[in-house]
């Protein structure tokens, strides 16, 4: 299996302007998950389906989606089919289709560690912003670590649970 080794965004995240000096980072959520997941190497992602080549079921797509709603706090893969059908930034990252909660499980089974990389490094953006605007004096890089992880088994127990409900028990 291909690890995702941990690499510095900043090059990513920040630009040079033309006077060469470094402006701000992505400043909304959505644009920190587009560097977040730009920094993955596809090759290192598995696809849901080999043969779909639609926008909503490529790899970087699913990844660009689970890493948002993670961060948004939102966790069960049946809300997050509803949030494609809801959200513009969603909808355009997913060209209109809309995966379904199997397709959105199915690829979180097999693509955690890039997903945990991608919310690890939106959550360690977050954190920045709120030092910046005085909201947190520090940050604990090991609490975010641990945050990441637990946002990924909160969407596990939250499908765990859904399925639970719909089977009656």
């Amino acid at each position: 299996m291909t690890t995702l080794e941990p690499r510095t965004l900043r090059p990513v995240l920040n630009r040079v302007a033309p006077d060469n000096s470094v402006t701000a980072g992505p400043r909304s959520l959505a644009q920190m998950v587009d560097a977040a997941v730009r920094s993955v190497d596809e090759s290192v992602l598995r696809p849901v389906h080999a043969a779909d080549v639609r926008l909503a079921f490529q790899p970087k797509s699913l990844l660009s989606l689970l890493t948002y709603c993670y961060a948004g706090q939102i966790y069960g893969s049946v809300e997050i089919e509803d949030v494609v059908r809801r959200d513009a930034y969603v909808r355009q990252l997913c060209g209109s289709e809309f995966p379904s909660a199997v397709v959105i499980r199915r690829f979180r089974r097999d693509n955690r560690q890039a997903i945990r990389f991608c919310l690890l490094a939106v959550l360690s953006l977050l954190a920045e912003q709120k030092m910046a605007a005085g909201i947190v004096t520090r940050v604990n890089k090991a609490h975010l670590a641990e945050e990441a992880g637990r946002r990924i088994i909160m969407a596990i127990f939250t499908d765990a649970s859904d399925a639970a409900t719909a089977d009656g028990n």
